[in-house]
């Protein structure tokens, strides 16, 4: 399954265990989840408005838009108390 990375994988494991200690490697674990969760939204909302304008330069100049917005707030989930005000562009 994991062809042959496994014990590489345990023995820096086991660094970080020796180095941070079992108090504070769940915290670091849950920051570094984090970390890569953000980092996938901001890849996938790149790639995605990517994909719109090369769907929009397709389109010919004169050519109506076939796509049209929705849009709702959001809140956001590092400040609650905020909303952000989030625009999709579906088509008809």
């Amino acid at each position: 399954m994991f062809g042959g990375a496994f014990p590489e994988i345990a023995f820096i494991l086991f660094i970080a265990f020796l180095l941070f200690g079992p108090k504070k490697l769940p915290e670091i674990a849950r920051t570094l989840g984090k970390g890569l969760g953000e980092l996938r939204r901001a890849s996938n909302e790149l790639k995605f408005s990517l994909e719109e304008e090369i769907k929009n330069l397709d389109r010919l100049p004169g050519e109506p838009s076939r796509l049209k917005p929705k849009v709702w707030p959001q809140r956001s989930r590092t400040h609650p108390q905020r909303t952000r005000t989030v625009i999709l562009r579906t088509k008809n």
